[in-house]
């Protein structure tokens, strides 16, 4: 029960985040959608692992550690580089 509830909060506010920055709402860059999807991707990477979803899980981690990279920019006013 408690993964499903994770699962079901983690999916609406990423869809929320995505909504928004459709619609004008919130820019691509902003620490608030940024922040969404973190949340978003920690609480469905999380249902995800409860239930044994593994690729799903990493997928949703790295989709939150996408948005951390982008609030730490933020934050530092340095663009976060893959090497």
């Amino acid at each position: 029960m408690i993964a499903a509830i994770l699962g079901w909060v983690g999916t609406v506010g990423t869809l929320l985040a995505y909504l928004m920055v459709s619609r004008g709402r919130l820019q691509a860059n902003s620490r608030r959608y940024a922040a969404l999807n973190i949340l978003g991707g920690v609480l469905g990477g999380s249902a995800s692992a409860l239930y044994g979803a593994w690729p799903s899980a990493v997928s949703n981690f790295i989709w939150a550690a996408v948005g951390l990279m982008t609030v730490v920019s933020r934050v530092t006013g340095k663009t976060a580089q893959l090497h």
